[in-house]
């Protein structure tokens, strides 16, 4: 490690000194292949495999837990690897060269420089966790093979393309907010341009240094670049962030999934997605109300009081419309978890005309069972618990409710550990039940049933004023004597008692984190926070206000049943790349995979499944038995290269570069390649990049090709090539040299 002196106490981990490298980034430049401000990109004939590098200094950097939550959330494969240095990366680390493959496609560094701090204050060194020998390596492997790096929490300085900041103490940047520039847009599509900073964010304001071959992504506070794209004088690309972030703050949400697709080069194993989806529970029962004064729900317990002194919260044929309103205002569908006993005549919901209205309207709705009665099922029999969930099914059918019999989410997620439930729900083909997500987080069978984990908030069931809800929600987070909170390692209490637009704030920021995480699992509230003041509205339409102020991309939404199917696929990936059961790589501008048994693989930027936030992704079901080879989606050529001139020594080949749909801007190179007299067996030809080629008398015997490297922000690995010529001879005497092609 190369160690340097900071001569004074740094108050952050992340203070950098840019001498502590300075000795390999000079070597690196030594070696440098390319010409000033070319990238190097995936050359013809390399083999690119599809797994992402995540290196940290120590593995205590913001950024490494965060990137590994990052690629978890998508599903990518990915090692991770601590630098040590009894255990030094080499060559071999990276690549196999004799056999042109690269075991990555991309780099990503937890921290910019990967440094550590060693020692204690006020005598603190920060040291490079990498050798000379080891930076050369990765820079070597880097600029062969076209592979990009992200260096994250990284502190400016020329060796990034940028100026030192003023202090090497990072500064808040929290409160600010980064705009994306007009190419920042290009490279996150799915964005709209603000990008503002949460607090705790330790980091720097600096600009590009002049001349350097930097493009700013992201703009901060003074003309400043938080987050750019420096292209090396030897051609490697590198992103560089120069504010940290863990994987709950906003800014880290909101670039983590454009980053990975810039770093990969739009081509990789794993999917996103952001979805939304509200189950209301308890439709057409009512629901006991939380007393103000008492600060109990007094009706709510196993010998509640006759009669109560509260009364009981149930919604009105106007709540209805206004749910109506709601999602046709919104585009978006709620779910009404059901329990037929309510709906019966007789009952409230009836004798309110609730029950009338709300079936009138019975497909404005999508409808789940909730159990006929909402009785805890815990502790019920076989005949019990089927006649609990049978006869809403009934109750359903009887009314024309649209239902999928297979969803089930029973009251207080009760009897999900009855001995008697899996054969109930076998009985009656129950093939999706809800589950508390806070609680059992992870999807198990029940019999035959998968759960389907719901996410709890603290829109409370027993509340249907604003009054009520804020109440109740300070009682549970402030400390006695004010309230009943104890502080935890996973509960924090209140300071002082939330306002309401601190009360919502919280929820929205909890509920959006879940939006923006790949993670479909459904929200669930209750009927009676559709009632009187209505507040589920409040936290549902800050939540998606938050979202549609940041995100260009729909809100996606699925059923029970799909959200279930979702998380077995999800869970089923994790397993089959964590065994290593896919081989996949990218050779010549095409994805090759291969599996050990019949799987679904997530894609993105392939032609497999469909357009989201500016890139095609999905699901391909990959039989073991064969080898699918998949054309990239953007750019993607719809006519390949054409050549034109003589084939003979001394002639004179020019090639068009196709046509290629694509999103603009659309950037391409040339290559030459002479192959076999077979026109197969294709190597590149060292130096030749023009649209012409002169054909040399060692290019006797053999056909010439172009190949077109095509790439913009959104993907940057396709590649198309021509036909081969015909082979090249020397013409008889006195012949006009015509080639052919």
């Amino acid at each position: 490690m190369q160690g340097i002196d900071h001569s004074r106490r740094r108050r952050s981990r992340r203070a950098r000194a840019r001498a502590a490298v300075g000795l390999a980034a000079l070597a690196l430049a030594a070696t440098a292949p390319l010409a000033l401000g070319v990238a190097s990109r995936p050359e013809p004939g390399t083999r690119i495999d599809m797994k992402v590098l995540l290196l940290s200094a120590d593995g205590q950097e913001t950024g490494f837990a965060a990137w590994k939550a990052a690629l978890d959330r998508e599903g990518v494969p990915y090692d991770a690897k601590i630098a040590d240095s009894e255990s030094p990366f080499t060559d071999a680390t990276f690549a196999d060269y004799a056999a042109n493959r690269a075991k990555y496609q991309a780099v990503i560094l937890a921290s910019g420089d990967l440094v550590r701090p060693v020692g204690t204050a006020p005598d603190i060194q920060y040291l490079t966790a990498l050798s000379d020998a080891e930076w050369a390596a990765l820079a070597k492997f880097e600029s062969t093979f076209g592979v990009r790096q992200i260096s994250d929490e990284t502190t400016p300085g020329p060796l990034h393309g940028m100026n030192p900041p003023v202090s090497l103490v990072p500064a808040e940047q929290g409160g600010q907010v980064g705009q994306l520039t007009a190419t920042g847009l290009q490279a996150f599509p799915y964005l709209k341009g603000p990008v503002p900073i949460d607090a705790g964010s330790a980091g720097y304001q600096s600009t590009p240094v002049a001349g350097a071959d930097f493009q700013t992504l992201l703009t901060g506070p003074n003309s400043s670049s938080y987050l750019g794209v420096y292209t090396h004088p030897d051609g490697r690309e590198e992103m560089v962030m120069t504010v940290p972030g863990n994987q709950h703050q906003i800014h880290n949400a909101l670039l983590r999934h454009g980053m990975l697709n810039w770093v990969t080069r739009g081509v990789y194993l794993g999917y996103q997605r952001d979805y939304f989806e509200m189950q209301v529970d308890d439709v057409f029962l009512t629901d006991d109300r939380w007393d103000v004064t008492t600060n109990t729900t007094p009706c709510d317990v196993a010998s509640p009081p006759d009669p109560c002194p509260v009364s009981p919260v149930l919604m009105t044929p106007a709540d209805v419309d206004q749910a109506i309103a709601w999602q046709n205002q919104n585009g978006l569908k709620l779910d009404m978890v059901f329990n037929g006993f309510g709906g019966q005549s007789g009952t409230p919901a009836t004798t309110s005309g609730l029950t009338g209205k709300f079936l009138a309207s019975a497909g404005q709705f999508r409808w789940i069972n909730h159990t006929y009665t909402h009785e805890n099922l815990d502790t019920l029999s076989q005949a019990e618990l089927e006649a609990e969930i049978a006869t809403n099914i009934t109750f359903a059918n009887t009314h024309s409710l649209p239902i999928d019999p297979t969803e089930l989410v029973t009251g207080e997620h009760s009897g999900l550990h009855n001995p008697a439930m899996p054969a109930a729900l076998n009985a009656i083909g129950i093939k999706w039940i809800g589950a508390d997500n806070s609680r059992e987080p992870d999807q198990y069978a029940i019999g035959g049933a998968l759960t389907v984990p719901r996410h709890p908030s603290n829109v409370y069931y027993n509340v249907g004023t604003r009054a009520e809800q804020l109440d109740e929600y300070n009682h549970v987070y402030l400390a006695p004597p004010a309230g009943a909170c104890v502080a935890s390692p996973t509960n924090t209490c209140l300071a002082a008692p939330a306002t309401w637009e601190q009360y919502v704030a919280s929820e929205r920021d909890i509920m959006f984190r879940h939006l923006v995480a790949n993670d479909p699992r459904p929200h669930y509230a209750h009927q009676s926070n559709l009632a009187e003041d209505r507040t589920l509205y409040d936290v549902m339409d800050a939540t998606i206000g938050k979202y549609r102020t940041y995100y260009s991309t729909p809100l996606m939404q699925l059923t029970h049943a799909q959200i279930g199917a979702e998380l077995k696929r999800q869970a089923k990936w994790k397993a089959d790349r964590d065994a290593g059961k896919v081989t996949a790589f990218i050779r010549d501008g095409k994805v090759y995979l291969d599996t050990t048994e019949t799987l679904e693989v997530p894609l993105t930027g392939t032609t497999v499944g469909g357009l989201y936030g500016g890139q095609t992704s999905g699901w391909r079901t990959v039989d073991g038995a064969e080898t699918p080879v998949l054309d990239t989606s953007d750019p993607s050529a719809t006519a390949a290269p054409t050549l034109t001139g003589s084939a003979a020594p001394g002639g004179t080949l020019t090639t068009t570069t196709g046509t290629w749909a694509a999103t603009a801007p659309l950037g391409t190179a040339i290559r030459w390649q002479r192959c076999s007299a077979a026109g197969s067996d294709c190597a590149t030809i060292a130096g030749q990049t023009g649209t012409t080629y002169a054909v040399q008398s060692g290019d006797l015997g053999t056909r010439i090709r172009s190949v077109v490297l095509a790439g913009n922000w959104i993907s940057s690995v396709s590649q198309a090539a021509s036909t081969p010529s015909a082979v090249v001879a020397t013409p008889p005497a006195g012949t006009p040299g015509t080639g052919g092609t």
